[in-house]
């Protein structure tokens, strides 16, 4: 049914987004929990790293830029250290900060999260609710307007900062006749909303601002009418966690969309992912089914990882791809984020590595060998220029393609990776792997990469031979 949507979004023009709303820094603290505190019936969290990512509107507009949209990004941050992270953050993502308007004395909005692996213990708010007047949003929409003109669409993040008001809805209609604007919105009253086009509440927030209890599909579509006395002309998207999505356009139109998530760990941002996504398809021309699967889609990888991270159109067009290999090969970048979700889990990433030229039960040994030394398997594999370099003309006899897709397809192996080199040692550095595994032809001194591994505090180790099992002998075989 949407076997043309990976094209559509290769070959579409990036859509042009203005998003605007509350702007925050999300922090993380992350550690393991050993013992109860004497002091209190509290969990001592023992401190072992720390990082920030970007929160909110920001998040949104990481998430557009992941997907291959281009963005301005509006709103409010202090002139504190929070906020000059943020701003580091931002230039990290490829997204101007010029458009943030720096209130002195207002401090960034930061949420400081305290995890053990991927669980949150405790969540830290640090706020101030601050209306914008009418000369602030005009000026705010001036910088939208300079960082880029003419956008297709606007999507309105609201997080009830004090940003969204109708006064700036109504100031961005006046603005920006005739184009859309996408509400992701908070608290019970839908009135500011007036004049949107589309609004983006979860199951929660659409149940307190239409009073309807939301049990089934046809109470979610109750939600969404009444929702529409209160926003005239406005579509309503009900985002409804494990039930996927509920549209109820103001037509008339109802579609249920089922969730595609593949593992849930952590659902902080997936309402910012999904919302970048609709804004996105729509932006591409694409009719609702097409929109609210795309936005499922993206959604259900959000919530694989942990915190408010982006997904990218790489990760969206393998997803949609609906094969193994697709959701299971990462490239050089998916490494460094395959280590940060991992260490963030507790979880300890095994890597081999190799040719893997006709599997054979011996290569079968050895990957469930190396997946019980750990809780992900990490298989990287030779290009067929790398093989050609290492084992001369006529090797390999199966293409990397099919390499990687019949390893994909193995229950013992997580995740592919392919490497153009000699040898393994940048995809080794790009994951920093727990635990380095290699066959029992090698001994610690020959196996690249393992002083490295070694280095970071993980470990070396040698999984025996199938006598008799290798590529070499059942080539030799099939040519005598």
């Amino acid at each position: 049914m949407f076997e043309r949507l990976p094209q559509r979004i290769s070959e579409g023009p990036a859509p042009r987004l203005w998003v605007v709303g509350d702007v925050m820094l999300d922090r993380y603290l992350a550690g393991g929990v050993e013992r109860i505190s004497p002091e209190a019936p509290v969990p001592v969290l023992r401190l072992e790293r720390t990082w920030d990512r970007l929160g909110g509107a920001a998040n949104v507009a990481q998430n557009v830029v992941a997907l291959g949209g281009q963005v301005a990004l509006g709103g409010v941050v202090g002139d504190d250290e929070p906020g000059a992270a943020l701003g580091r953050l931002l230039g990290e993502a490829g997204i101007d900060a010029a458009p943030l308007v720096v209130v002195p004395g207002h401090p960034t909005t930061v949420k400081t999260r305290a995890l053990q692996g991927a669980h949150q213990l405790l969540r830290i708010d640090h706020e101030k609710r601050t209306r914008l007047d009418d000369a602030a949003i005009e000026a705010l929409l001036a910088r939208l307007h300079t960082a880029l003109p003419s956008p297709d669409l606007v999507v309105v993040s609201d997080y009830d900062k004090g940003v969204v008001s109708a006064a700036l809805v109504t100031a961005l209609g006046r603005r920006l006749p005739g184009v859309p604007i996408l509400v992701d919105p908070k608290g019970q009253d839908y009135s500011r909303y007036r004049g949107c086009a589309l609004l983006t509440p979860n199951e929660r927030e659409a149940q307190l601002a239409s009073g309807v209890a939301i049990v089934d599909d046809e109470s979610a579509v109750a939600a969404g009418r009444a929702l529409h006395a209160i926003v005239p002309g406005a579509d309503l998207i009900i985002t409804r966690g494990a039930r996927g999505m509920t549209l109820c356009a103001h037509g008339g139109e109802v579609l249920h969309s089922p969730a595609r998530a593949r593992r849930t760990f952590d659902v902080t941002g997936a309402g910012d992912t999904a919302i970048a996504a609709l804004a996105m398809a729509r932006g591409l021309g694409l009719p609702w089914d097409a929109a609210l699967h795309l936005a499922n889609v993206a959604a259900g990888i959000a919530v694989g990882k942990i915190g408010a991270a982006p997904v990218y159109r790489t990760e969206l067009l393998s997803a949609l791809g609906h094969d193994e290999l697709s959701v299971k090969r990462l490239d050089r970048a998916g490494l460094a984020e395959l280590r940060r979700t991992t260490t963030a889990l507790g979880q300890r990433l095994v890597f081999t590595n190799g040719c893997f030229d006709l599997l054979h039960v011996g290569h079968l040994r050895l990957l469930q060998a190396s997946r019980a030394l750990g809780d992900v398997l990490l298989v990287a594999l030779n290009s067929d220029a790398s093989v050609r370099r290492l084992k001369g003309e006529g090797r390999p006899v199966a293409g990397e393609a099919d390499r990687a897709a019949l390893l994909a397809g193995l229950e013992a192996v997580d995740f592919v990776t392919v490497f153009d080199e000699d040898t393994p040692l940048e995809a080794i550095l790009a994951c920093r792997p727990d635990v380095l595994v290699k066959g029992g032809d090698y001994t610690r001194e020959t196996i690249v990469g393992a002083a490295e591994v070694e280095s970071w505090g993980g470990r070396v180790e040698t999984v025996a031979l199938v006598p008799g099992r290798s590529t070499t002998s059942m080539i030799g075989r099939l040519k005598a």
